[in-house]
């Protein structure tokens, strides 16, 4: 049976100087992928990135955020520090399971990313790769 999403297009685009997504409290996942490619951008070691910025959660390597109210480590004035070797779970924002389940969801979600409903319609090919991309 088809997905909500999977019936009627949606449309998404990050807008320029939004970093909300960078202040929402929670947990982003780091695989081995992530970490080899964040510490690449920064040009530092994989071991130097998880020993500064991450900490071990069952078993996995994790970047707390807003849990005492700050923003994530690699958010500057200008935006994602990180861009081009952000984690997957990044890249694949608002398109997680989460925030897929429902259209209810998705329009909950919208009130607090602006992005949601503006820009270019999404390719359901391009929702499915994210849902793939992040498996958490």
């Amino acid at each position: 049976m088809p997905k909500w999403w999977e019936k009627e297009p949606l449309r998404f685009e990050c807008q320029p100087d939004c970093f909300k997504c960078c202040l929402k409290p929670g947990i982003i996942y780091f695989d081995s992928e992530d970490i080899r490619n964040a510490a690449d951008y920064l040009g530092i070691s994989p071991s130097e990135l998880k020993k500064t910025f991450l900490t071990r959660d069952d078993g996995e390597w994790v970047l707390e955020v807003g849990g005492d109210g700050a923003p994530c480590s690699f958010l500057t004035d200008t935006g994602c520090g990180i861009h081009d070797g952000k984690p997957k779970q990044c890249q694949s924002y608002p398109f997680w399971r989460e925030n897929m389940d429902s259209k209810s969801m998705w329009k909950l979600v919208g009130g607090f990313c602006p992005g949601i409903d503006t820009g270019p319609m999404i390719e359901i090919g391009t929702i499915k790769s994210f849902l793939q991309k992040f498996r958490h």
